[in-house]
């Protein structure tokens, strides 16, 4: 089986980089069209299993590039992106001009307290996990192609896990872009990314 890992769309928090975490933000009109190119991008492949964030920019951006296919989008809320607590909302430079150690999130992740309500990067991995062994992994005689709209660093925390890596190296290179498209090989219970954050446009 195939699995598609997709970041949601660009949204205006994105553009003014401020920490969006569990904020339910819609998509921007830039977005939506990435979205739509991604769509167009990926229009030969036959999904057959879609499950979504249920945060409103992910499952938009779900509606957008499944739009014309017979195939119903799941919502599960372990997909959803960290929570930030009380720190959603901030614009990181904010955040960097008061020297918050907060930005250890992002710098730092091995020494990144939690504070505030916010979640750590095991966190996020755990809730990854369980949904990759509760629904990924047993749907892999059932399905060909999954696809799942999520989110930036949901979609590093899986791929922490897969690649075994430290949390030290959550935010290994490539970027999660927005619409970018990460594939993963699941074949006898074993993962194997193919390819990360594989971008359909150019605007």
């Amino acid at each position: 089986m195939k699995l598609y890992l997709i970041r949601h769309g660009e949204t205006d928090w994105n553009k003014v980089r401020r920490l969006q975490g569990s904020s339910d933000i819609s998509l921007n009109a830039c977005g939506r069209k990435l979205a739509e190119l991604t769509r167009d991008g990926l229009k030969q492949i036959p999904f057959d299993a879609a499950y979504s964030s249920p945060l409103d920019r992910a499952a938009e951006t779900g509606k957008i590039i499944l739009k014309g296919r017979n195939l119903s989008l799941h919502m599960d809320s372990r997909l959803a992106e960290v929570d930030f607590g009380e720190y959603e909302g901030i614009r990181e430079q904010e955040l960097r001009d008061r020297q918050d150690p907060f930005m250890d999130f992002f710098d730092n992740p091995e020494n990144f307290r939690k504070k505030g309500g916010a979640e750590n990067h095991r966190d996020v991995i755990n809730r990854a996990v369980d949904f990759l062994e509760d629904v990924v992994l047993p749907a892999e005689e059932k399905y060909k192609h999954m696809v799942i709209f999520s989110h930036g660093a949901w979609i590093h925390a899986l791929l922490t896990k897969l690649y075994h890596r430290k949390i030290r190296d959550f935010w290994h290179a490539p970027r999660q872009e927005n619409c970018g498209v990460s594939t993963v090989e699941v074949r006898n219970g074993e993962c194997t990314v193919l390819e990360e954050s594989r971008i359909f446009y150019s605007i």
